[in-house]
């Protein structure tokens, strides 16, 4: 390492401990990672005991073409998991059963879930319907000793909503994140503050949140399969390599995480929709109706839950099960179905272009919140509430008539 490279290193190093050291001196976080354990089969089984303790899969019909949402444990020991499809997770576990699974019941047993996280810290930030970050710094007082407070907050989801959680308690997110992996099922796992970095060596680098596949096998091809040999790597060599990603990852190997945890107005988690198509299709007309109806029943959810989203991302899934995304994010938040459509259909346009069939299409809305922080012109907004009173007119008689009962012209389903 040339020296002008190694003082760049240790001017890093020291400078970020000087100032941890600093932040240290003022607080002491206590970051807590709550995952549910197999949630949506939990769910279910709080439904209907006599499915304990047997594999279960929720995900659909095993005659059709769908994937595997979730699996139980006993399940899982047959080499069962997400994504799987759901014909091929049925040879492996003839005798599993097979659910449907609802959404909305889901929906449900998590908002039971966060209202018990803050009844110990209004510092709550939702990552999806099963899991989420909690700030308890500065609650000991108010709560008592730290492990005492997460075996309590433990055993009140349990008695309060009939599921088991597993946490990971760090000074920070990415290490509490880590660590409710490893404390999974039932079980929850404290890394004292400075064990971050001893804590993460041994593991592969896949174990590290935001690093996939592809980071994987980028830095298999280095010679990086450790955290622990990730963070012999200097930061100079990481950056004009990845860029920023390599600026990331040189923090990550070392267990260093400053990202708060965030409670606001803004929701973290997402509503979302997608479908297996009965016949894998190449054409763009029926993939667009198709999008079109699961558009209608993304932004209905919104409007229920009275929300709006900012980001859209398309979700296509080819014959040969290569998966692709797209996101765009909107100028002004939305719950308007033709916005949501006009966006969607054109990221389609940019991602249909393989000449292969697709074999499942969805639509994900993110970003959301409870207004939406728009500026207009008078006309503008008048073009805006006939378009509201006119939403608000369908999903009354959606309400009254069921789901169906109106659709836009051109929508496809299969319900």
């Amino acid at each position: 390492m040339e020296l002008h490279e190694w003082a760049k290193e240790w001017f890093c190093e020291f400078l970020f401990v000087l100032t941890r050291g600093f932040k240290r001196e003022l607080t002491l976080r206590n970051i807590l990672h709550v995952d549910m354990d197999a949630f949506f089969v939990s769910v279910e089984e709080v439904f209907d005991p006599s499915l304990c303790d047997k594999p279960v899969i929720v995900g659909g019909d095993p005659g059709g073409r769908g994937v595997v949402a979730a699996a139980s444990y006993e399940a899982r020991r047959y080499g069962i998991h997400s994504a799987m499809p759901l014909a091929r997770a049925q040879r492996l576990c003839p005798h599993a059963i097979f659910l449907r699974g609802s959404i909305k019941r889901y929906a449900e047993f998590s908002k039971r879930i966060f209202d018990v996280l803050r009844t110990y810290s209004p510092v709550v930030e939702p990552v999806s319907l099963d899991e989420a970050f909690v700030d308890l710094t500065g609650c000991q007082r108010l709560h008592g000793p730290l492990l005492d407070t997460v075996e309590r907050i433990r055993n009140n989801i349990l008695e309060q909503v009939g599921i088991n959680a597993s946490i990971g308690i760090a000074s920070n997110k990415l290490v509490a994140k880590v660590a409710s992996k490893y404390a999974k099922p039932k079980g929850m796992l404290w890394i004292a503050s400075g064990m971050e970095r001893r804590f993460l060596a041994p593991m592969g680098v896949e174990r590290i949140p935001g690093i996939g596949p592809k980071g994987t096998a980028e830095l298999r091809r280095i010679g990086v399969r450790t955290v622990a040999r990730l963070a012999q790597l200097p930061l100079t060599r990481l950056e004009r390599a990845y860029g920023k990603w390599g600026t990331a990852l040189y923090f990550k190997a070392r267990g260093i995480c400053e990202y708060p945890v965030i409670s606001e107005e803004t929701d973290n988690r997402s509503v979302s929709r997608e479908t297996t198509l009965e016949e894998d299709s190449f054409n763009p007309e029926f993939l667009e109706s198709v999008l079109s109806y699961l558009v209608e029943k993304v932004a209905s959810q919104l409007r229920e839950d009275k929300l709006f989203a900012q980001s859209v991302t398309l979700k296509l899934r080819y014959s040969d099960f290569k998966t692709v995304t797209r996101c765009h994010t909107l100028r002004t938040a939305t719950a308007d179905d033709g916005v949501i459509f006009h966006v969607a259909s054109a990221l389609l346009r940019k991602l249909f272009t393989r000449c292969t069939r697709v074999r499942l299409i969805g639509i994900s809305l993110s970003s959301l919140g409870r207004y939406r922080f728009q500026q207009m012109d008078l006309f503008d907004s008048v073009s805006l509430e006939q378009r509201g009173c006119l939403l608000q007119g369908i999903d009354h008689i959606r309400g009254k008539y069921g789901f169906h009962s109106i659709l836009r012209a051109g929508s496809f389903h299969k319900e």
